[in-house]
């Protein structure tokens, strides 16, 4: 990813506790947005990037004081937010959707961030997982097109 800016992270430790820091911290990265915007991004962003480390907390086994990283980027056409954690591989393709009117405990979490976002990548490197979300920005609009032209 060719960022706009330079990359901003968080670092907190894999608890349930640490989990409430990623919305002050995603509200900051995406303060250089306009503000419809931002907030389009950051209703989608906020509860997927929340889903997936509650899932690596809940599931991967993370070793005690374990760190999740969280890091952010930004370009002309998406904000793209990296999740690294060194718990367990995990396999995405294990995971049953649910089907509506069949009781099942799991897997509503992974289905609601595919929904979530635009683009949604797993891969198991060395250190650990990596997760990366992407959401998609919005053009600005073509004020030749929309007819929204500024008149001298």
């Amino acid at each position: 990813m060719t960022a706009t800016a330079d990359p901003i992270d968080l670092v907190i430790e894999g608890t349930t506790a640490m989990v409430r820091k990623i919305g002050p911290w995603l509200h900051g990265v995406l303060g250089e947005l306009p503000d419809d915007e931002a907030g389009a991004i950051a209703a989608r962003l906020e509860l997927a990037v929340h889903e997936v480390a509650m899932n690596i907390i809940d599931h991967a086994g993370l070793p005690v004081a374990a760190e999740i990283r969280f890091t952010a980027g930004i370009t002309d056409s998406a904000v793209e937010i990296c999740v690294s954690d060194p718990g367990r591989p995990f396999d995405p393709t294990g995971v049953r959707i649910p089907v509506a009117g069949v009781p099942q405990e799991r897997g509503y979490g992974l289905m609601l961030v595919r929904k979530l976002v635009d683009d949604l990548d797993y891969r198991r490197l060395d250190a650990g997982n990596r997760w990366t979300l992407r959401v998609n920005r919005t053009a600005p609009a073509d004020p030749q097109q929309t007819g929204n032209e500024h008149q001298p």
